[in-house]
């Protein structure tokens, strides 16, 4: 069902990170060659491998740092064992996976029409299916929420098979995207808050904290190694961009703080540029034009003092303007919970072609059908209107929401929270407590990538899925909240009455 979607709005679709996802898969497959050419007994050819070493070091490492090498191996296999169709066909084969088995945590029996209607509702009235498509890890978010949520609440009614699955689903999401370890830990801490609130017993609520504290450590420790292989192979540190820097910057009291520190004679490096507008995030950090960036319009030097200069600049704005600082983060993360958009996942693909910098990157290679979109660019670009379908899944979100809302006041399910019953799979304790962590990853999502990021679509857009998913399962499960069959009863009695006096009159 997702990968029809997928089909009928075209193809599988690229964002301008995608290209630095795709070099680092490429370059941790010249790392990986010579080991995997010694455990096959492959002849090894030394001339290439020097001319793969001689790349790596080669490459731009200012920002290597903030791409996931593991999402670019994903990536990057599959692109050149089966093209981007093969990375939309796993996504959504993930996808589709997490979701029945997070359904079968939480229904006693569940049937197939439960998880074919739920998977049916979400590839065509939700954003699911646009990020299983996407070449990007964003889809993991969600996926790692989910998995979480399924994990720590319906742990004894699943395998071993399915909880290495789900544990493998989290993991994934980790090593995927920096913003997913901070959300993880969030939903470590609200599940074990749930779970104590259902009097879930101290030894399980331990084992299932300790098991995702585990990954989340793993987490670390994979991307410490991964900065320690680089610097043993090319002898130099991976860094990030100053993106904190750039959001304090373009929230005000950034600007504010360095007008106030580069006239006392300040050190910072950023006070070169205190003439720049520094109102925009994604140009203080992307733009060429020396007037209006700064990270990408200088040099490596310059890009490295930026960046260690970050946490004391950031500190210092947070500690001289806290309470401007503090309603900047706060609009930016409701400003965030607003923004339900694909114009990324649906961007043009004749925009990779003809732009300046991108057509002369990775991403026109990576397009499913790119020479084609080339010559005629109308077949390519997306049919699918972009505020129309926005308008579309605002409008199922809303009613999902709201439908929750309704859910959560009536008399049943305040019942189920108030009576602090040990949670067991299938039963109403289940669903509440999986429903609420998954509602709470949404807002929290939201809270992590707004306010250290900055408010824009694909974030939310990414997570917000959950919630028609959850307000299904709900239906599902617990009804609507009313007898359907006296509601109609009621409805055809009023019309009976009407007719009676109509024919009366």
């Amino acid at each position: 069902m997702l990968m029809a979607v997928v089909v009928a709005s075209g193809r599988p679709t690229v964002f301008t990170d995608t290209d630095d996802y795709y070099a680092q898969g490429r370059g941790a497959a010249r790392a990986l060659k010579p080991i995997v050419s010694q455990i096959l007994h492959i002849p090894r050819n030394l001339d290439e491998e020097d001319a793969d070493l001689q790349a790596e070091a080669d490459e731009d490492h200012t920002s290597m740092a903030a791409r996931s090498p593991y999402y670019g191996i994903l990536l990057y296999s599959a692109f050149e064992i089966g093209t981007l169709w093969l990375l939309a066909a796993l996504q959504s084969l993930i996808a589709a996976w997490t979701v029945h088995t997070l359904i079968r945590g939480v229904i006693p029996q569940p049937r197939p029409r439960v998880y074919l209607s739920v998977m049916g509702g979400l590839s065509l009235l939700s954003t699911l299916p646009f990020f299983a498509g996407f070449g990007m890890p964003d889809v993991f978010a969600p996926l790692g929420a989910l998995a979480t949520a399924a994990l720590t609440i319906s742990w004894p009614r699943y395998g071993r098979l399915e909880k290495a699955g789900l544990i493998a689903v989290i993991t994934a999401s980790l090593w995927f995207h920096t913003s997913h370890i901070l959300l993880e830990i969030a939903l470590i801490g609200i599940s074990v808050g749930i779970l104590w609130w259902f009097r879930t017993g101290g030894r399980a609520i331990a084992l299932r904290a300790g098991v995702l504290g585990q990954i989340v450590v793993l987490a670390f420790v994979s991307d410490i190694a991964y900065h320690a292989v680089v610097k043993m192979r090319t002898g130099e540190d991976l860094h990030r961009p100053p993106f904190l820097s750039a959001r304090v910057l373009a929230d005000g009291p950034g600007r504010v703080y360095l007008r106030e520190a580069c006239a006392k004679a300040s050190p910072y490096v950023l006070c070169r540029f205190k003439s720049n507008p520094l109102d925009d995030s994604d140009e203080i950090l992307w733009a060429d034009d020396p007037a209006r960036g700064i990270f990408n319009a200088s040099k490596i030097d310059v890009r490295i003092a930026l960046e260690r200069e970050e946490k004391t600049f950031v500190l210092q704005t947070i500690l001289h303007h806290p309470l401007e600082q503090l309603g900047a983060s706060l609009s930016n993360w409701f400003e965030q919970m607003s923004l339900v958009d694909l114009s990324e996942p649906l961007r043009d693909p004749g925009y990779y072609f003809t732009n300046v910098y991108w057509k002369d990157t990775s991403l026109p290679t990576l397009i499913p059908g790119g020479h084609e979109c080339l010559k005629r660019p109308k077949l390519c670009r997306p049919w699918i209107s972009i505020s129309w379908i926005s308008y579309l899944h605002g409008t199922v979100i809303l009613l999902g929401t709201v439908f929750l809302g309704w859910r959560a006041s009536r008399r049943d399910v305040r019942a189920v929270v108030l009576a602090r019953r040990p949670i067991k799979p299938g039963s109403r304790e289940a669903l509440v407590a999986a429903t609420a962590i998954l509602i709470l990853a949404v807002i929290v999502n939201s809270a992590v990538t707004g306010i250290l990021s900055g408010p824009f679509a694909r974030y939310h857009a990414r997570m917000v899925w959950i919630l028609p998913a959850a307000a299904a399962v709900t239906a599902w499960r617990i009804g609507l909240g009313f007898d359907v069959r006296i509601a109609w009863a009621y409805l055809n009695a009023r019309l009976r009455r009407r007719q009676a006096r109509q024919a009366r009159g």
